[in-house]
C-alpha cells in the first residue's frame, strides 16, 4: 500500500521554516462579554512615519507595503511591478515567500531598500534570508514594520521608542509596544521584546496583543505551555482575536494537540484562501490529521500560485506525492515527484530526499 510510505511534513524544502500565521479560528468557547477594545484608525494602523522614513529611489515592499506604495509613493516602485496583472508584479509579491525569486528581481532591477509591512510570519522566508545574508541593513523597525537599507545605520532602541512615543493613550501606547514587540521576535532580539511585552502588561493587560505578543516570545524560547497559556489569555479577551487563535494552532501543533490545531487550521484556510504561507499551513495541518484530501487541496493551490508568479514549485511537489501516496494515488505521485527532480536547482539534500521518496513509491507499486 502506498500509504504505508513514512512521511515527513516539517517545512517546505525551499523556505527556513514554515510561519506562524496571523489567522482566525472558531474552536474556543470563551463566551465575550463584552466589546474587546481595539486601536483607532487611521494613527494606530496607516504606516506614516515608516513611509516618509523611505528614501528609494528603488523599494521593495511586500503587499500591504505595495498598495501603500501605489497609493502615494508610486515612483518607488519599480515599473515593472506598477501594471496590475502582469507575470513579474505576481512575482513581487511571490518574493516573500522565495528569495531565489527576490535575488532574480534584485538583480535586474537593484532595490536600494525593503519595506515589510505588517504581520511578521508573512513574510518570514525573506525576513529570514535578508538576516542570514546581511547585504541589507535593517534601519528602522516600529509596530507597523521593517525597512531595510543597501548600507546605512541600523536601527537603534531610541528610535524604536521614539517611535512609540507618539501614543499617549495607555491601551494605544501598550498595543504599540506589543505590536513592535511581534517585530523584534521575528528578528531574533528577545531582550528588548520582553522589556516592551512588560511595560504593555502593566499598563495595559486587558490589550489582547500584549498576551498574544508573550505566546510568540515563548514560542520564541520554545516554552510552549507558557505560549499556549499567554495565547488563551489573548483569547480571554476577545475569542475571535485572530493573532492569539494563530497562536494557540501553533502551540497546540507543537505539544502534538493535532486535532486542536487542525479546528484551527480549517478556519486558517477560509480567512486567506490565496495567502501561501496560510495555504502552506494549512497543509502541514492537514498532514497531521490525515485530512489528505485538504492537504492535496492547499499544496495545489500552492503549486498554482507559484507558477504565476515564476517561483520554485519543487518543495511542494514533494510533499503532494506524499499526499498522494497516503491516498494510494500511485500515477499522480510518480508524475510529482518526478516534476521535481527535473528541476536542476534542486539543493543536493532535497534531491536525495526527493530520490528516496521515489523509491519508496517504486517499491510500494510492486
Amino acid at each position: 500500500m502506498l500509504s504505508s510510505i513514512h512521511r515527513r511534513f516539517a517545512k517546505p524544502l525551499f523556505l527556513a521554516s514554515a510561519a506562524l500565521l496571523l489567522a482566525g479560528a472558531g474552536l474556543l468557547v470563551w463566551k465575550k462579554v463584552h466589546q474587546p477594545w481595539r486601536p483607532k484608525a487611521p494613527e494606530n494602523l496607516e504606516p506614516r512615519a515608516a513611509m516618509e522614513a523611505l528614501q528609494g529611489p528603488v523599494t521593495y515592499g511586500n503587499s500591504p507595503a505595495l498598495s501603500l506604495l501605489e497609493r502615494s509613493k508610486p515612483d518607488l516602485l519599480p515599473a515593472k511591478a506598477r501594471p496590475p496583472g502582469t507575470e513579474w508584479r505576481a512575482s513581487f509579491i511571490q518574493a516573500t515567500q522565495d528569495a531565489r525569486l527576490f535575488r532574480e528581481m534584485d538583480r535586474e532591477v537593484r532595490f536600494n531598500e525593503i519595506w515589510l509591512l505588517g504581520e511578521p510570519s508573512s513574510y518570514k522566508p525573506l525576513l529570514d534570508h535578508l538576516i542570514e545574508t546581511k547585504d541589507f541593513t535593517l534601519t528602522r523597525i516600529d509596530q507597523t514594520g521593517l525597512i531595510f537599507r543597501r548600507g546605512g545605520e541600523g536601527w537603534s532602541e531610541s528610535q524604536l521608542q521614539q517611535s512609540l512615543s507618539s501614543f499617549s493613550d495607555p491601551r494605544e501606547h501598550a498595543y504599540a509596544q506589543a505590536m513592535a514587540a511581534t517585530r523584534l521576535i521575528a528578528i531574533h532580539q528577545a531582550e528588548p521584546a520582553r522589556k516592551l511585552l512588560e511595560s504593555a502588561e502593566s499598563s495595559a493587560a486587558d490589550v489582547p496583543e500584549v498576551w498574544s505578543g508573550w505566546s510568540r516570545y515563548y514560542m520564541a524560547m520554545a516554552k510552549w505551555d507558557r505560549a499556549l497559556d499567554a495565547a488563551d489569555k489573548s483569547l480571554a479577551i476577545d475569542p475571535d482575536f485572530m493573532p492569539g487563535i494563530a497562536c494557540r494552532a501553533q502551540a497546540c501543533f507543537a505539544t502534538k494537540r493535532f486535532s486542536e490545531a487542525w479546528e484551527a487550521g480549517e478556519r486558517l484556510i477560509a480567512s486567506g484562501p490565496n495567502d501561501p504561507s496560510i495555504l502552506f499551513y494549512h497543509a502541514k495541518l492537514a498532514h497531521q490529521a490525515h485530512a489528505f484530501q485538504a492537504e492535496i487541496a492547499s499544496l495545489q493551490k500552492l503549486i498554482s500560485l507559484a507558477e504565476l508568479a515564476r517561483a520554485s514549485t519543487s518543495g511542494y511537489r514533494v510533499y503532494l506525492a506524499q499526499a498522494y501516496a497516503a491516498v494510494n494515488d500511485a500515477d499522480n505521485a510518480m508524475d510529482q515527484v518526478t516534476l521535481a527532480l527535473l528541476d536542476t536547482s534542486l539543493p543536493k539534500e532535497q534531491r536525495q530526499f526527493a530520490d528516496e521518496l521515489l523509491g519508496q513509491i517504486k517499491q510500494a507499486m510492486k
